[in-house]
């Protein structure tokens, strides 16, 4: 590390201990080093004072990763001036340009879902007037399955279906004969297997998966 940089992190250090911040949390930088008392106030929470480092690890890098988007791809924006266009196009990026990293259903479902709880957060806190995160209505639940009640009802928009490749649902002979009448003479409880495959769209101009990443360090 240089030397530069050292010395500012040991700062940066110091000043978290004179403030009595909690060691181990993760905390976020701007690209010029600055330190956003609000937006890292979102790790000071009592759910994540107590939560495994690796998960705040998770959160802190999923929303390093959208902030970093906002400042390089999206003219410099701050994380409370995002727009519903701004995930959208951070979903092009992440999942569909050919310049981009293209992950996974599930780590795009992770990723969104992080940021969407930071956001839902800022705005119990009013730091931002609406949450930039696009929502839907969630699916129906699988046959069989028990949701719980306190489940949203709606999930970000952009989330992925292909995170396993394929849903596998189990249903009763009566139940799989009135969906599959011309199958009358196959076993039944066969396994009905249904493809997710995700939609695309045309590619945007955006930084490649090995673009310049915004300062974050942990204590």
């Amino acid at each position: 590390m240089p030397f530069c940089l050292r010395e500012l992190c040991d700062g940066y250090v110091d000043w978290l201990d004179e403030e009595g911040l909690p060691d181990g949390l993760p905390f976020l930088l701007s690209p010029t080093f600055a330190y956003d008392v609000a937006l890292n106030s979102y790790f000071l929470q009592a759910n994540l004072l107590i939560a495994p480092w690796n998960s705040n690890a998770n959160r802190a890098r999923a929303l390093l990763r959208f902030l970093n988007f906002l400042h390089f791809a999206r003219g410099g924006k701050l994380w409370r001036d995002a727009t519903e266009a701004d995930p959208l196009a951070f979903h092009q990026w992440r999942r569909r340009d050919e310049a981009g990293p293209r992950v996974g259903g599930s780590t795009w479902n992770q990723e969104v879902s992080l940021v969407n709880q930071f956001y839902e957060w800022a705005l119990r806190k009013r730091h931002i007037a609406a949450v930039p995160i696009p929502h839907r209505v969630r699916r129906p639940a699988p046959i069989g399955s028990v949701m719980r009640t306190a489940v949203s009802q709606t999930v970000p928009a952009t989330y992925a279906h292909d995170e396993h490749g394929e849903r596998i649902e189990w249903m009763p002979p009566r139940t799989y004969h009135s969906r599959f009448p011309l199958c009358g003479r196959l076993r039944p409880w066969k396994r009905h297997r249904i493809d997710r495959a995700a939609t695309t769209s045309s590619s945007l101009g955006m930084p490649n998966s090995n673009g310049a990443i915004a300062s974050s360090m942990t204590t």
